[in-house]
């Protein structure tokens, strides 16, 4: 078992509210287009006709709050590696497994011990969550986004979004890569909970940095009911 550093409480309060909660919408038209990792997000509100957006950061709430018992499963990869998360989430304790480039590391978090339950939070806490809700943010209610109807997944009554960037109409196209470069793009499903919180998401992007590089990553993301 990995020892984690032991942050203030008021330094954990930042760092929760920027890689898992997020304040801040990215879609105005003054985007972070230096890095997926620096943008802001904002949580999503529902449609005037009732369809649920795609909100990626509510799981942050629900990892730091849980409402009941779950599984949270996170996956991303690229060029330069893999990382895993693992976790069963009670709201009593947290068991976390985590690998990527440096190995693998378990967590025990209680939440009768606040910097334990703190640092199992951070524990779970990812930049790249961020900067893809900011991304997925810009694509609510426009038609980079198709509802392919509902389903029971991982326990819950989900509506499935397929998500295709390349496929939207010129306007939103336009806008989305004005947002993150020229041929960015992003290409998958989302199964939105009746909560308003992502049950699952598994997507493929790929976004064009300001230097003219490209990354491309492969994300997957999903909690299920215990």
């Amino acid at each position: 078992m990995r020892n984690i550093r032991r942050y203030p409480n008021s330094c954990l309060n930042v760092l929760m509210s920027v890689a898992m909660i997020g304040a801040v919408a990215c879609n105005s038209g003054n985007a972070s287009r230096n890095s997926p990792d620096s943008s802001n997000a904002v949580a999503a509100t529902s449609d005037d006709n009732g369809d649920s957006p795609i909100n990626v950061m509510c799981i942050g709430e629900h990892i730091n709050n849980p409402p009941e018992s779950f599984h949270y499963s996170y996956k991303f990869a690229n060029a330069s590696g893999t990382q895993e998360s693992q976790a069963d989430i009670t709201p009593q304790s947290m068991e976390i497994v985590r690998k990527d480039s440096t190995g693998s590391h378990s967590y025990h978090g209680v939440r009768s011990d606040e910097q334990s339950w703190n640092s199992a939070v951070l524990d779970l806490s990812s930049l790249r969550i961020t900067g893809l809700s900011a991304r997925l943010q810009s694509l609510n209610h426009t038609s980079a986004l198709s509802s392919k109807g509902s389903e029971s997944i991982n326990g819950y009554n989900a509506n499935t979004y397929g998500i295709d960037t390349t496929s939207a109409k010129a306007k939103d196209k336009e806008t989305y890569e004005t947002l993150f470069g020229k041929g960015s793009f992003e290409k998958g499903t989302a199964w939105m909970g009746a909560d308003g919180c992502i049950v699952k998401l598994i997507l493929d992007e790929s976004i064009t940095q300001t230097n003219g590089t490209v990354d491309k990553g492969h994300y997957e993301l999903e909690r299920s009911k215990k």
